[in-house]
């Protein structure tokens, strides 16, 4: 892929090269990663993986377990953000023959960032829908357990205290 990125003709300017290749770099950590996890995992059985993830962080940090383990997925992502760029800036500083071809070249990549950013808008519409019917719920139970009082206090001191 390096060789790919340096070979281009005409040479490619230093932001696009730069990007790239740092693409590139992040893309070959996430692939490590992937390969590593299920090959030290594969000695494991069942239970043992469940004790590995349970919430009490005896082996290791539940938070810092799922940051590995989503590690690859956001080295893609910042690898596709700065191959995007990269091309962008390509196609911008190089001569392709007039504005024509830019513009050519440009709009497919115009219709992909709308649709990246429309698909993050739309996940983030439904990560709060999300978030607001889960507290919701949580709320509808510590309801049910404010009707749980104890004796000798009356249901509306309990209710609205």
């Amino acid at each position: 892929m390096t060789a790919a990125i340096l070979a281009i003709t005409p040479h490619a300017p230093a932001i696009a090269t730069t990007v790239w290749l740092g693409g590139a770099g992040l893309s070959v950590c996430g692939l490590f990663i992937v390969n590593y996890f299920p090959f030290k995992a594969f000695s494991i059985d069942d239970e043992g993986m469940i004790n590995i993830v349970k919430e009490n962080g005896y082996y290791v940090n539940s938070t810092l377990l799922a940051a590995a383990i989503a590690s690859p997925v956001i080295m893609t992502l910042w690898s596709a953000i700065l191959f995007t760029v990269g091309i962008i800036d390509y196609i911008i500083e190089t001569p392709l023959g007039g504005i024509q071809y830019t513009l050519f070249a440009l709009i497919p990549i115009g219709f992909g960032v709308i649709a990246v950013v429309a698909t993050l808008a739309i996940g983030w519409i439904i990560g709060k829908r999300v978030e607001t019917r889960v507290r919701l719920l949580l709320h509808r139970v510590d309801r049910l357990r404010l009707n749980n009082f104890p004796a000798g206090q009356s249901r509306t001191e309990t209710y609205f205290d």
